[in-house]
C-alpha cells in the first residue's frame, strides 16, 4: 500500500528530473554553439580597450550611469600620471626646467582620488604645456607613465568643468588595470559570441587557465609602440620582448591547438609618431630597415612574432595592425576576424571540409 501511495510522488520526481536533464542538455547544446573568444596580451597592450570597443560596436552604448562611474578613474589617471612625470623629472634633474612653479606645487599636493577642480585643472594644464614638462614627456619611455594619458592632458580644460561627463572616446581612453576575468556576451550575425578579457600583468596570468577550455579563438594584442619601454613589474625586461615571449607560450599551448589565433599589433598611431624620434635599431640591433620607416618597423616586429609559431607549416596565424581607440578600424578588423573564426569553428566541428575552406 505504501509503495502505491507514493507512486505519484515518485512519478513527479522523475518528471522534474527529466525536465532538469533536458534543460541541462539544451544549455550544453547552446553553449557548444557559442563562439568563445579570449583576449590575451601583456599589460598596457590596449587589449582591454579593444574589449570595450566590442561593447561600442555590438552591445549597448555606455549609459549615463556608466559614464559617471568612470569619472573618478579618469581623474585618477590624470593626477597619478602627472605625479609620475613630476617624480621622474626630479630623478633625471629636469624639475628646474619646469617654469610653472606654483602650479607644480599645487599638483604635488593633490590626492589621486580627490577629483579635479577648476583650480587643479588649470594647474595641470599649465604644467603640461610648460616646455620643461615637454622635455620630460620626451623621455617618457624611461618611466612607467601611460602614454595614452596625453589624450586627457590635452583636454584638461573640458575635464575640469563642473558637470563634465565622459563621452565614448573618453571611456575608451580611460585606463584601469584588469584584474581577474571580465566576460561579455553579444549576438553577432545570429551567433552568440562570448568574450573574455583577463589581466595582462604577470601576477594575473595564472588566472588565464580557467578560460582555456573549448576556446574558439584567441586575439593576442601587442603594443607596437612599446619597443623602447620596460615592464612595470621588471625594469630589466623590454616590453616588446615580453610580448613576443608570451605569444610563443600561447600560440604553442596545447589548449589552443584547435583555436583560431590572431595577432593585433596595436597602438599603430603611437608607434608611427614614436619612430620619428626613437630609432628601432637602438633597442633591436637586428633591425635592418630604414630609419623612421613605419612599414619596415611593422614588418620587422610581425616577423618576430610569427617566427615563434612552432607549427607554421600546419597552422596559420592571422594578423592585423590596429589602433584600439579607433572604433572604425576595430570594426573593420573584427569583421574580418569574425568570418575567419566562424569558418574555423565550422571546420573543427566537422561541418565544413578543408576543401570548402579553400573556396
Amino acid at each position: 500500500m505504501g509503495a502505491c501511495s507514493s507512486s505519484p510522488e515518485v512519478a513527479e520526481q522523475i518528471k522534474i528530473s527529466r525536465q532538469l536533464d533536458a534543460g541541462l542538455a539544451a544549455e550544453a547544446k547552446a553553449d557548444k554553439k557559442k563562439i568563445k573568444l579570449l583576449f590575451l596580451g601583456a599589460g598596457e597592450s590596449g587589449k582591454s580597450t579593444i574589449f570595450k570597443q566590442m561593447k561600442v560596436i555590438y552591445g549597448k552604448q555606455f549609459s549615463a550611469s556608466e559614464r559617471r562611474q568612470n569619472l573618478p578613474t579618469i581623474y585618477t589617471n590624470v593626477i597619478e600620471n602627472m605625479h609620475i612625470l613630476i617624480r621622474f623629472a626630479r630623478r633625471v634633474e629636469l624639475i628646474d626646467a619646469i617654469e610653472a612653479k606654483d602650479s607644480l606645487a599645487l599638483i604635488e599636493k593633490l590626492d589621486i582620488y580627490e577629483g579635479i577642480t577648476e583650480e587643479a585643472g588649470t594647474a595641470i594644464r599649465n604644467v603640461w604645456l610648460d616646455p620643461g614638462m615637454q622635455k620630460v614627456w620626451a623621455r617618457r619611455n624611461e618611466t612607467q607613465v601611460s602614454e595614452s594619458v596625453q589624450y586627457f592632458f590635452n583636454k584638461i580644460d573640458l575635464l575640469k568643468r563642473p558637470g563634465y561627463l565622459p563621452d565614448k572616446d573618453d571611456m575608451l581612453y580611460c585606463r584601469y588595470r584588469t584584474s581577474g576575468i571580465v566576460t561579455e556576451q553579444y549576438a553577432i550575425d545570429g551567433t552568440t559570441f562570448e568574450m573574455f578579457d583577463v589581466g595582462g600583468q604577470r601576477n594575473e596570468r595564472r588566472k588565464w587557465i580557467h578560460c582555456f577550455e573549448n576556446v574558439t579563438g584567441v586575439i593576442f594584442v601587442a603594443a607596437l609602440s612599446e619597443y623602447n619601454q620596460v615592464l612595470y613589474e621588471d625594469n630589466t625586461v623590454n616590453r616588446m620582448d615580453e610580448a613576443i615571449d608570451l605569444f610563443e607560450e600561447i600560440c604553442n599551448n596545447t589548449y589552443f591547438s584547435r583555436s583560431s589565433i590572431m595577432i593585433f599589433l596595436n597602438k599603430r598611431d603611437l608607434f608611427q609618431e614614436k619612430i620619428k624620434t626613437y630609432d628601432i635599431v637602438d633597442w633591436f640591433p637586428a633591425y635592418k630597415g630604414e630609419k623612421n620607416d613605419y612599414d619596415a618597423g611593422v614588418k620587422f616586429f610581425l616577423a618576430k612574432f610569427l617566427a615563434r609559431n612552432k607549427s607554421s607549416t600546419t597552422r596559420q596565424i592571422y594578423h592585423h595592425v590596429t589602433c584600439a581607440t579607433d572604433t572604425r578600424n576595430i570594426q573593420v578588423v573584427f569583421n574580418a576576424c569574425k568570418d575567419i573564426i566562424m569558418r574555423d569553428n565550422l571546420r573543427n566541428s566537422g561541418l565544413l571540409s578543408d576543401d570548402a575552406m579553400m573556396l
